[in-house]
């Protein structure tokens, strides 16, 4: 995909995003605080495979552990439309920061205060340097320890709850079934656990 056409997507997330605020006083609430590009787009390529952003949300980091699915990001995405575009998507909840053990370097083009950083997509589109965001070396061990703690809780949930009829009920539909969930977050903790070993 031409850089342009991948910067356009995130022109149009930014649009979207900041529509969905409109729901922030409803009943069920607006979660999405920011938004980041992350991956190849940071590069000065003329062509990627894909856009790959960072979703931030005010949601409890225990109840959203790295890769894990979330009903009311499910929902958040589905209002931005990112199933429909050509945009590789991961949650974080705001109190962590974007940076994740995938994706080390990331940058900001959409937040709730301020809505589209124009500054940063006319730079994403021109292949220019970027206001990049990467952890310290001495914030980024810690992060991931804690982390790990949160996948660790996730995964044992997972596979206390994973043959009872209730939790295997209410964890499909759409597509998405237990199976997914169990993945998910068996595969979550082993990103953070090969990243605590590079």
């Amino acid at each position: 995909m031409k850089r342009s056409s991948a910067v356009r997507h995130l022109t149009e997330l930014a649009e979207a995003a900041s529509e969905g605020l409109r729901f922030r006083d409803g009943p069920t609430g607006w979660p999405l605080v920011s938004i980041w590009v992350t991956g190849e787009l940071l590069s000065s390529a003329d062509t990627v495979e894909d856009a790959a952003v960072v979703l931030l949300l005010d949601l409890p980091a225990d109840e959203l552990p790295w890769i894990a699915l979330h009903p009311t990001a499910e929902w958040v995405s589905e209002r931005l439309r990112l199933g429909k575009r050509p945009v590789l998507w991961w949650y974080r909840p705001q109190t962590w920061p974007a940076w994740n053990a995938t994706h080390r370097r990331v940058v900001r083009f959409w937040a709730d205060r301020d809505g589209a950083d124009d500054g940063v997509l006319d730079a994403l589109r021109r292949g220019c340097s970027l206001p990049v965001v990467e952890p310290q070396p001495e914030d980024w061990r810690p992060q991931l320890h804690a982390e790990r703690a949160v996948s660790r809780r996730h995964l044992t949930t997972v596979l206390d709850h994973y043959h009872d009829r209730d939790w295997r009920r209410e964890h499909q539909g759409f597509g998405v079934y237990p199976e997914d969930h169990l993945w998910r977050a068996a595969q979550g903790l082993r990103e953070i656990e090969d990243a605590l070993r590079e």
